[in-house]
């Protein structure tokens, strides 16, 4: 039977290859199984650029090429005078109440009593006029000048008295008027005694009458 003995180089060769399989060897192992588990990377999409330039394009306002995109529009000019419709208003204090006025209706205007004159005749010495006790204790002035032209007729002779016809009055009526007659005429130099008053036949008054002068001649031989 043959005996081997080892020799130097052959112990140092033993020496690495246990080694190798001490320390190597589960280190590869382990190195297989993690790489084995380890999710393939995410490839990135392949981008296109045009031959012969590298260059990043401009950023444009305007449409695209195609006419996709949008045209970006200029902000409205904002007048210095209008509201900005970002800008709330400033607030104003509210003003002072005031409770509301009632419309005040206009008084309707009293109707103007039918009085003051009507009518002369000069040639016949015939005048007119209306009066009324509820209004008046005196002439109004315009028959009162008319009267000044009445007096001027040719009826007016030096024996003529003056007829004064009215209709029927109340004592209190009758008492007014002739004060108011008497003296308008006596303003004119007409006598007082010269005037007759006589009631005509005219229906009863409301509130004003008719009033007729005239010249009356007295009866040949008185």
């Amino acid at each position: 039977m043959y005996s081997y003995e080892l020799t130097e180089r052959g112990k140092i060769i033993i020496a690495i290859i246990i080694v190798i399989l001490v320390f190597v060897l589960p280190s590869v192992i382990l190195a297989i199984n993690a790489w084995s588990n380890t999710a393939p990377p995410i490839d990135d999409p392949p981008r296109s650029e045009a031959p012969g330039t590298n260059d990043t394009p401009a950023i444009s306002n305007g449409p695209l090429p195609d006419g996709s995109g949008f045209d970006p529009i200029d902000p409205p000019e904002v007048d210095d005078n209008e509201q900005d419709p970002y800008d709330p208003p400033e607030e104003q204090d509210d003003p002072p109440y005031e409770e509301p006025v009632e419309p005040v209706e206009p008084l309707e205007p009293e109707e103007s009593p039918e009085f003051g004159f009507v009518n002369l005749n000069r040639a016949r010495g015939t005048m007119q006029f209306t009066f009324s006790p509820e209004h008046q204790v005196a002439l109004d002035e315009d028959t009162i000048s008319a009267l000044a032209d009445f007096i001027t007729s040719p009826r007016n002779t030096a024996r003529a008295h003056i007829s004064v016809e009215t209709p029927s009055l109340s004592t209190e009526d009758s008492a007014i008027f002739r004060s108011a007659i008497t003296d308008a005429l006596t303003q004119h130099g007409v006598n007082a005694n010269s005037l007759v008053f006589n009631a005509n036949s005219a229906s009863a008054y409301e509130g004003a009458f008719e009033v007729i002068l005239s010249f009356q001649q007295p009866a040949s031989g008185k």
